[in-house]
C-alpha cells in the first residue's frame, strides 16, 4: 500500500472515531468515563447517568468500543468500562499534527495520563 493510500485510510479511521463521538449520548458517556479515570465504572452507573433503554446503551458502548475509544473488563457479574486514553491521545495528535506546520513547528499534545 502506498503512502498516499495509507494516509487516506488513517484519515478515514479517525473520521470514524469522530463520527462515533458525534452522538450527544456517546459524547456524554465518554465524558462520564473520563471523570472516572482509568478505573472506569460499572455499566449500571453509566445507565443511571445517561438513562435510556439498556439495548440502546449497549449499542452506544459497542460503537465506542469498535473504535477503541473505550475498553471493558468483566469482574464477576459486572462489566466495567473505561476510556482508552492512549487512543484519545492518538486522535488528538492526528488532529494537531499539522498545527503550526507553516511556521515549521509542530505541536504534540501531551496528556497527564
Amino acid at each position: 500500500m502506498n503512502a498516499e493510500r495509507r494516509a487516506v485510510k488513517r484519515t478515514e479511521y479517525f473520521a470514524g472515531m469522530l463520527k462515533a463521538l458525534g452522538s450527544p449520548v456517546r459524547l456524554e458517556i465518554v465524558r462520564w468515563l473520563i471523570r472516572h479515570g482509568e478505573e472506569g465504572c460499572c455499566v449500571t452507573e453509566i445507565q443511571k447517568e445517561v438513562g435510556g433503554a439498556g439495548s440502546t446503551l449497549s449499542h452506544h458502548l459497542e460503537t465506542l468500543s469498535r473504535y477503541g475509544l473505550i475498553t471493558s473488563r468483566k469482574d464477576g457479574l459486572w462489566i466495567y468500562y473505561s476510556v482508552n486514553f492512549t487512543v484519545f491521545k492518538e486522535l488528538f495528535n492526528f488532529l494537531a499534527q499539522d498545527c503550526c506546520s507553516r511556521s515549521g513547528s509542530l505541536v504534540e499534545i501531551k496528556t497527564g495520563v
